[in-house]
């Protein structure tokens, strides 16, 4: 792409404070915000990020080939040598606009449904998609598990949401593939560092809104403050859906769009009632805003998987998706990976084995509560809590494991630059000392533990880590981890064991 100094001008407007390109023009192949990707004739977005600065990355980006750097901070630019560039008011704006523009992206040829919430985000979202393609419409999933066209993974996320620049490319692929359908997985950090900028949305929904992050943001209400700002990228049109049982219809009035809420609570627009439950199904009626009775059958188990699926069947409801083939796609969909996920081998042994992502008191309550639901034996849990994250957290997820749990395995999560041993220590100031609790760091040992304590009629949850597959040590240390295939090994020696 070959562009004039008043292309750019045009496309970056009254946020470019001062450039150097004086009419002349100027070749660029694409756009960058890390220097170590920079090739030639791409622009270097010198970011300010949380932990970095691109403007110390500039001479990196400059000796890879970058035709153009944008940046905020004329004094970082190079002394020594001739620079293309552009000093702009407002980074985040900047990279949006010259990404959207230069991929030809209108956000208005996109319906963008954005789902956010301390937890239930990845399967509300993923249901939506699930239900989408299974009515033959083209759908984009962006997920913290995954990111999807149609039934293809194009690849594993590293954040929850994506990059200004990773967006843009997105949706221009989206494009190129006929996908209008943009679902995404929108994170408190997302909101905060403007990783949505111009994105407008034509759905916000709110899952719930409990203690996360809080090693982020100053405090709660700072955390709760952001969630709720989100509602300003709604398009003019736009709705917002709300779980009323966790939620207050007050905090979003000030947005003026309409409001739809759901929840068991009698007095939502979509009632959930009569919900049943056992380790193969939930089932339960739905009274819609239309005062219409549906029944609701699903594979994914827990009430917390009830709100997951109602907040669905709205979303794709107002995507005008047939309710009848809504109810369809939702007998279907098989669940999201680590999201209360069944270990069937488990099962030949008489008791069940759960993976669950639940890393939050929150959380960590909802999924011994409907395991406590599920069976009349023992809750025994294998659980830690991350590093580098809410450390004020880790005492409540103790006292929350403590009321619910009948053994408790205190094992380590990622605990990424802290030391392990400590964050037990957090989490041991919650235990009930008279419960029975072990404390094993390695956590595969944890793992096979817990499994090898289970009884017939137990229940063992693996918490914390759900579909991740590494844990994270110091210094950027990564070992292959997953939980669901750990639980399955450690099954499978135990029988093997027991057939000698």
């Amino acid at each position: 792409m070959e562009f004039k100094t008043e292309d750019l001008s045009l496309i970056l407007g009254e946020n470019i404070e001062k450039l150097s390109l004086d009419g002349k023009k100027i070749v660029i192949e694409g756009i960058k915000d890390n220097s170590s990707e920079v090739k030639k004739n791409d622009v270097f977005i010198a970011m300010k990020g949380h932990k970095t600065d691109g403007h110390d990355y500039i001479n990196h980006a400059l000796k890879n080939g970058a035709s153009l750097i944008i940046a905020e901070n004329e004094e970082k630019l190079p002394k020594d040598k001739e620079v293309n560039y552009i000093i702009v008011k407002d980074i985040k704006k900047a990279t949006a606009d010259l990404a959207y523009s230069c991929n030809k992206i209108s956000v208005n040829d996109f319906t963008i449904v954005g789902v956010t919430g301390t937890n239930g985000k990845s399967t509300t979202l993923s249901l939506v998609h699930h239900i989408l393609c299974e009515s033959g419409v083209n759908s984009t999933l962006i997920s913290t598990v995954e990111i999807k066209l149609n039934n293809k993974t194009l690849t594993q996320p590293r954040n929850t949401t994506p990059s200004i620049l990773e967006l843009a490319n997105l949706l221009k692929f989206s494009a190129e593939n006929e996908s209008r359908f943009i679902n995404l997985e929108v994170s408190s950090h997302a909101i905060d560092q403007r990783r949505i900028e111009n994105l407008k949305f034509d759905i916000i929904s709110y899952t719930n809104i409990t203690r996360d992050h809080l090693d982020y943001h100053k405090n709660f209400e700072d955390y709760k403050k952001t969630k709720l700002s989100l509602m300003k990228y709604l398009k003019e049109n736009g709705k917002i859906i709300i779980n009323l049982d966790r939620l207050k219809k007050e905090d979003f009035l000030l947005a003026n769009k309409p409001i739809i809420t759901y929840g068991f609570n009698e007095s939502a627009d979509y009632v959930i009632q009569h919900f049943e439950q056992n380790f193969n199904q939930v089932k339960f009626l739905l009274k819609t805003k239309e005062n219409e009775i549906v029944e609701i059958v699903s594979p994914i188990i827990g009430k917390f998987n009830a709100y997951n699926i109602v907040n669905a069947f709205i979303i794709t409801e107002l995507l005008n998706i047939e309710t009848n083939q809504i109810i369809k796609a939702i007998s279907s969909f098989k669940g999201v990976p680590g999201r209360f996920q069944l270990v069937p081998s488990s099962k030949s042994l008489g008791f069940n084995c759960v993976v669950d992502f639940a890393h939050t008191p929150d959380a960590l309550d909802e999924v011994l509560t409907t395991a406590a639901s599920l069976t009349n034996g023992r809750k025994i849990i294998v659980f830690g809590a991350g590093g580098n994250a809410d450390q004020g957290k880790r005492k409540i997820m103790g006292e929350v494991v403590s009321q619910k749990a009948d053994v408790i395995i205190l094992t380590n999560d990622d605990p990424k630059d802290e030391d392990p041993q400590k964050i037990i220590e957090d989490i041991l100031e919650g235990i009930d000392q008279t419960k029975q609790f072990l404390v094993i760091p390695d956590r595969e040992t944890a793992i096979e533990a817990a499994v090898s304590f289970a009884n017939k009629g137990d229940i063992v949850i693996i918490a914390g880590r759900g579909h991740e597959q590494f844990q994270l040590f110091a210094n950027g240390r990564k070992v292959k981890f997953n939980d669901f295939e750990v639980a399955t090994k450690c099954i499978e020696k135990l029988k093997r064991g027991l057939r000698r």
